[in-house]
């Protein structure tokens, strides 16, 4: 049972969605707890249609944006039948931990449920007011289908039975919804876990950054009282030579009649004015004097000068001439900027900067409109996005945040350029960049200054960025998950070493976490996550192979080493029914149905007999199976069992909710 899917996924997410749901509301009313599961399903979604998609991963602010953003503005229903989703998230998040599926990089469970407090108070307000409702609600109340019978109605006769909407309350919704962003949240590429030094060391790296040494000096030769301007506004040429010298801003040997003319002058300055450490009063250049104890501090200056450093395209993408338009990259530098840092983060080997030019390239034929201009200006405008790109890496790293070097880039970056399929730019563009690429060319990667603040970055956007070692204090189970679906092989085997590290080295309550996952595809995932990021792991499914209660998930785990030729009679019936298992989660009831449909019904009602008296040791998932696909095989569909069964899903069922 996976927790994050792509967004592309979209039948393999419904289909796991509705696992969970099944299992959650069954596990809900054994316990006397509220679950809609309409409703809950819901509430899942607004978390896989966010920035990071991950369903286990809760925190008051996404509680927040569920109860009194996602519901009230994407469910199509009558108020009365939204009541219970508060109570209904507090089961959800219940069950996610009793199962080990919460993301412990989250809020706890307590912390949680006291923001669903908190929303609940509000909840049905937010739910009555028409101005949280998206456009797509809007319209669907509007023609009536929050009726059953007006659903019946359009199921089954079509468009034609819908009465015509007010065009001003489309227009009205329309106008709504671009101020409804929490509902429009965009997927953000996936990232690898990053590794970080030792506290000491990154503030080490922070004395030593240039951009800080600089930012301490102008403010130093500023002194108390500032320095005249011209009546411009800029420094004064003398001064400006000084400046030179002093900041080793690169501008020496140049002829200048204006400061403004200086353009490594200009970025110290402009970046230290975007940083609030200095500011223009009138025709005076100021230090700042609240900025005297951060001034003081080179991790939280380093850290002022990063985040100043995502606004100053006006001084980092300067024009070839005074007269000169910003350029493309300038004009979007709020946007790019970002985006060259993202595709840093996280790679293994440092990225040859000329592709990160051509994505920026194709950014800018995206943006404007190029159609119309000659091919001379086309040129100019290509080399001027190309020298752009130069000067962001060299301000960063300047900073620190990003280092360089002339190289040979590693091979990965030209192996999907030989593949049209999978090569993000046109033929020519491919194979004119596979050239450049044999070559030695300038290659980037993030310092782990630049590492560790692009990640409190990310975090603060609600993104996932792993980092090793951070989930050293996780219960088993929630570690496990986590590094299955969100690490790679080495850094996986690193964080499951410190885990054991922090727990006394054994590998038994790893174990019998595994041992405790109540679905058989996680279960599989983990044993397969832990067996190979640890030195015992052959050795693990060795031993487990030879236990009676854990051999059929350790076949599972080892079947793609187990040739069907080499396999017993045993082997293979256990591996048949965990494959068949398996798909009930993965697939839904009616995947296995229709596999086994495949068979005549003898040899059906015998794989299905085989199957649930089978003792698979996964509960949960061998009873679903019995009850909603032996069942039906072997007695048809309206055996007392399987009412008995629905029936207790259905006593925490209210009015089922519509989604539009």
């Amino acid at each position: 049972m996976r927790t994050w899917f792509e967004i592309e996924e979209t039948d393999v997410y419904v289909t796991a969605r509705e696992t969970l749901l099944r299992r959650c509301t069954a596990w809900a009313a054994a316990r006397g707890l509220v679950m809609a599961p309409s409703l809950a399903g819901a509430l899942l979604d607004s978390r896989h249609f966010s920035t990071d998609g991950r369903l286990g991963y809760w925190t008051p602010a996404q509680v927040e944006r569920a109860l009194l953003h996602w519901i009230p503005g994407k469910v199509t229903a009558a108020p009365e039948d939204l009541l219970d989703a508060p109570e209904t998230l507090r089961s959800l998040l219940r069950y996610l931990e009793a199962t080990g599926l919460r993301d412990p990089r989250g809020a706890a469970v307590a912390e949680n449920e006291a923001a669903i407090d908190a929303a609940a108070a509000e909840f049905s307000d937010a739910i009555a007011d028409p101005g949280r409702y998206g456009l797509a609600k809007t319209m669907a109340l509007a023609a009536g289908l929050d009726k059953p019978e007006a659903i019946e109605a359009f199921l089954q006769e079509g468009p034609g039975t819908l009465p015509d909407v007010d065009p001003g309350v489309v227009q009205a919704a329309m106008a709504r919804q671009a101020t409804l962003p929490a509902l429009n949240a965009e997927r953000k590429m996936t990232q690898l876990p990053v590794r970080l030094p030792a506290p000491e060391e990154l503030a080490a790296a922070a004395e030593h950054s240039k951009v800080v040494a600089q930012f301490r000096a102008l403010a130093e030769w500023l002194g108390p009282q500032g320095r005249e301007l011209t009546a411009a506004r800029n420094i004064r040429p003398a001064d400006a030579r000084e400046l030179i010298a002093l900041l080793g801003t690169g501008d020496e040997g140049l002829t200048f009649r204006s400061a403004a003319e200086l353009p490594g002058l200009s970025l110290v300055v402009g970046w230290a004015l975007q940083a609030r450490v200095i500011r223009r009063q009138g025709t005076r250049l100021l230090p700042v004097a609240k900025a005297r104890p951060l001034l003081a501090d080179a991790e939280a200056l380093w850290q002022r000068a990063f985040e100043a450093a995502f606004a100053i395209g006006d001084v980092v993408c300067r024009p070839t001439w005074i007269e000169e338009p910003p350029s493309p990259v300038q004009q979007t530098y709020d946007v790019v900027v970002p985006d060259f840092l993202a595709s840093v983060y996280s790679m293994e080997e440092p990225v040859p900067v000329p592709r990160l030019a051509e994505s920026a390239w194709q950014g800018v034929e995206a943006r404007f409109d190029l159609g119309h201009v000659s091919s001379f200006i086309l040129e100019s405008l290509r080399a001027r996005t190309d020298r752009d790109v130069e000067h962001i890496f060299d301000a960063f790293e300047a900073l620190g945040a990003v280092t360089s070097v002339r190289a040979m880039a590693d091979g990965m970056f030209l192996r999907d350029l030989a593949d049209p399929a999978a090569s993000p730019f046109d033929r020519v563009r491919s194979a004119a960049l596979r050239r450049q690429l044999k070559d030695p060319v300038r290659l980037v990667a993030l310092t782990p200054l630049g590492t560790r603040a692009m990640r409190e970055r990310m975090l603060a956007e609600g993104r996932e960025a792993a980092l090793v070692g951070e989930l050293a204090g996780a219960a088993p189970a929630e570690m496990l998950g986590v590094v299955a679906e969100h690490y790679t092989g080495t850094s996986a085997a690193e964080e499951i070493a410190r885990w054991r590290e922090a727990h006394g080295g054994s590998l038994d309550p790893l174990l019998t976490a595994i041992d405790d996952c109540p679905f058989v595809t996680r279960r599989v995932a983990l044993l397969k996550t832990l067996a190979d990021a640890v030195p015992e792991g052959p050795q693990i499914l060795a031993d487990l192979s030879r236990d009676p209660g854990r051999r059929p998930v350790a076949l599972l785990a080892r079947r793609a080493d187990l040739r069907p030729a080499n396999a017993t009679p045993e082997e293979a019936t256990w591996m048949m029914v965990g494959s068949l298992l398996e798909l009930l989660e993965l697939g839904g009831p009616e995947a296995v149905t229709e596999q086994l449909g495949q068979f005549p019904p003898g040899q059906r009602k015998e794989l299905a007999r085989t199957v649930a008296a089978s003792g698979f040791p996964v509960p949960e998932t061998l009873e679903e199976f019995r009850t909603l696909v032996a069942a039906p095989i072997l007695h048809g569909p309206s055996q007392p069992h399987t009412a008995a069964h629905l029936t207790r899903t259905q006593r925490t069922r209210p009015k089922r909710p519509r989604r539009h």
